[in-house]
């Protein structure tokens, strides 16, 4: 399962307390308009409580941090308040879109949306009944706040979506890390596999022959060796690129061209192996990767099931695609047969082949077996 940001609404600092900024310069313009505000007729001179409502409207507006509905509520309620007292017009009136915007960004959303025109229409209804002359200021406090509802949803809506792409983005990279992950742990399936097929089939050889041939125990040996050495040097890059990516190549890359030491070792456990190689001009990385592993799994499951036996292994284009088909004939006579398993190598071989576009086709064959990949384009 893939994890999600615990915090997706987290906003940089500056965007955090840029509204904090903004309350508090107007806090201070609340406070310096004491001496210079101007009183129409029927108006209450600016005095202590006047600025404290003022300011109660600025904490309300900071408390957005930890209560979004108080940055709405609390300066709508002392602008209502400034209003029934007949104060004059003065900077707390902005503070009533600011809340506004505030809530309509951090606040649930589905309340923003009908608490917010009810909170307005309110404060509009106390302007335009404290004096029906002054107009203007009923709808300026309606437009600012509208303005202010419709630029907190555009900006909302952005970031959500901003948001939504980031986490999409996380899940598609989590994605391809367990994909590739689960290519590594089939190449360390593969390469292991083989190898250890191998080793065996030159160890019960040099058991047999250590007395009777000497020669012929050294040289399983030393194909035990040389085989143990490779696996080894490809097991710990494909450990590395598991606990450490980026630390070692994300897959090992692996190329037909080397199949020549698959061979190799499959001759030196026993098989007798004809091999017709016809490559493309071109091949891209992926299918390289999947033939290959086509041809190790074959040729590990030759020496397992069918030790001793003669495999016809073809690599070659087919009108414009490549086909890579592995036969063999059964165990030699007097060869132990090791019982098929609950093996997974039959699986990973159909997987690969399918992830880069081509068809698998395996089974008996008379006394033998056969395995065939077949890719359309390559």
């Amino acid at each position: 399962m893939t994890s999600v940001p615990a915090e997706p609404m987290r906003r940089p600092w500056w965007q955090r307390h840029a509204v904090d900024v903004v309350a508090l310069f107007f806090g201070v313009a609340i406070i310096g308009t004491e001496w210079h505000q101007r009183t129409q007729p029927g108006q209450r001179p600016l005095d202590a409580l006047g600025i404290v409502l003022g300011l109660v409207a600025v904490a309300g507006v900071l408390a957005h941090h930890w209560r979004p509905v108080a940055a709405l509520l609390v300066p709508a309620s002392a602008i209502v308040a400034y209003l029934l007292l007949h104060y004059p017009n003065g900077p707390i009136f902005v503070l009533g879109p600011l809340g506004l915007f505030v809530f309509g960004f951090s606040g649930p959303r589905q309340l923003s949306r009908w608490l917010s025109p009810v909170v307005m229409a309110v404060v509009a209804t106390c302007a335009l009944l404290t004096d029906t002359d002054d107009w203007p200021r009923a709808a300026m406090v309606v437009g600012w706040s509208v303005v202010a509802i419709l630029l907190a949803d555009l900006i909302r809506t952005r970031f959500e979506r901003s948001v939504e792409r980031r986490i999409a983005l996380q899940q598609q990279r989590k994605r391809a890390e367990a994909e590739q992950q689960l290519e590594l742990a089939r190449d360390l399936h593969d390469s292991v596999a083989h190898a250890l097929t191998a080793i065996n089939v030159q160890a019960a050889l040099a058991e047999r022959v250590v007395h009777s041939a000497p020669d012929e125990a050294v040289e399983a040996a030393r194909a035990i060796r040389m085989s143990s050495r490779d696996a080894l040097a490809e097991l710990n890059a494909i450990v590395r690129s598991l606990r450490e990516p980026g630390a070692a190549p994300t897959r090992p890359q692996h190329c037909l061209s080397a199949i020549d030491v698959l061979i190799e070792r499959a001759r030196e456990a026993g098989l007798t192996v004809e091999v017709e190689l016809s490559l493309p001009a071109e091949l891209s990385d992926d299918v390289q990767a999947a033939s290959y592993r086509v041809v190790q799994e074959s040729l590990t499951n030759a020496v397992r099931y069918a030790p001793g036996s003669h495999v016809r292994l073809r690599v070659r284009g087919v009108d414009g695609g490549l086909q890579v088909s592995a036969a063999d004939d059964g165990a030699a006579p007097g060869e132990t047969v090791h019982p098929p398993g609950g093996g997974h190598g039959l699986i990973g071989m159909a997987e690969r082949v399918r992830a880069t576009g081509g068809t698998l086709r395996h089974g008996p064959s008379g006394p033998g077996f056969v395995v065939e990949a077949r890719w359309e384009s390559v």
